[in-house]
């Protein structure tokens, strides 16, 4: 055998010794097939998917055994959800996993059959995503990760540090109607306090740094920050620093990124419910009859060395509450 022809060979015989065990259970005729749809990126969400994983093992699945996983990643562009949507549901999974509100609707606009378990929405019944949290009634359930009331919270937060902010903005994308919903609820628990809340659109995955700017003109008294903009946090929690303003988030990796202040449900326990209702969907139950569930989690983070660069003194009665303080 010649050398060229020898050494294509053995290639040719490595990849076959050594091909992904995730394709063998994809053709393994008693292998469960599931598939994840993320908004987000695998650096800024990938532990997230482990803590999933990892539950899914406990439960008996193991990938590339008896198990299949589909992961697609959108890397923060809203706009390639449709597309990723028909490309998970073309595998044809028993079970989807999807991050956002826009994600479920892209699935939802596709099929009314294959079950979606949605997290990080939300008001799930607000957004059409459900009948009630209850009884979602059709292929749909998951975890509501309370959007709406933490972004009120996180008002209250900023006006504990500032009593004189009266003025707010919602940074995020106004085509997603998971913004939309939120930004009513906080209107409409604020408006009775004499507060403005508005929309700060972002328009689309480019226009951060000129939606920073408008603020130019039109000034705000804190900032509230769309957890689907997630694979920016450096870029904006740099643009909030430069612009001055203090900006409240809900992932806790906006704290280490140098955020002033992060309010938000624990996100490893819903990873982990997230797997549990997989489970029992793989085993014969219904979205239609399991209830959405709602975080009772919840945890607070604050970043000293960014409110003394902001010339914010934080209050005791903040401290006192927070799981961690970056000093």
């Amino acid at each position: 055998m010649r050398k060229n022809q020898r050494r294509a060979f053995l290639v040719a015989s490595s990849a076959l010794l050594f091909a992904p065990l995730a394709a063998s259970a994809q053709n393994a005729p008693n292998a469960r097939r599931i598939a994840i749809l993320e908004q987000g990126d695998r650096e800024a969400r990938g532990y997230l998917w482990r803590i999933f994983d990892a539950r899914m093992r406990e439960l008996g699945y193991i990938e590339g055994q008896n198990l299949f996983v589909d992961r697609r990643w959108a890397n923060g562009v809203d706009g390639r959800l449709p597309q990723l949507a028909q490309e998970v549901l073309a595998g044809r999974p028993e079970v989807v996993l999807v991050t956002t509100t826009t994600g479920t609707q892209a699935l939802m606009r596709l099929t009314d059959t294959i079950p979606i378990v949605t997290l990080g929405t939300g008001d799930p019944v607000a957004t059409g995503l459900v009948a009630s949290l209850a009884r979602p009634g059709g292929n749909v359930t998951g975890i509501s990760n309370l959007l709406g009331a933490v972004a009120v919270k996180r008002i209250e937060l900023l006006r504990e540090i500032n009593p004189k902010a009266r003025r707010f903005a919602l940074l995020g994308p106004a085509t997603s109607r998971g913004i939309q919903a939120t930004l009513e609820q906080a209107q409409e628990a604020t408006r009775p306090q004499g507060l403005d809340v508005r929309l700060l659109d972002v328009g689309d995955d480019t226009a951060i740094t000129s939606a920073f700017e408008r603020l130019g003109t039109e000034p705000v008294d804190g900032l509230i920050v769309s957890s689907v903009l997630y694979v920016h946090r450096r870029q904006i929690v740099e643009l909030a620093a430069r612009f001055r303003i203090p900006a409240a988030y809900v992932e806790k990796a906006y704290l280490e990124a140098g955020g002033l202040i992060v309010l938000g449900p624990e996100s490893e326990p819903l990873y982990r419910h997230a797997a549990d209702y997989t489970h029992r969907i793989l085993l014969g139950a219904r979205p239609a009859d399991m209830p959405v569930m709602q975080p009772t989690e919840f945890w607070l983070g604050v970043n000293l060395r960014t409110a003394r660069a902001l010339g914010l003194k934080i209050p005791q009665s903040v401290l006192i509450r927070a799981n961690r303080v970056i000093e």
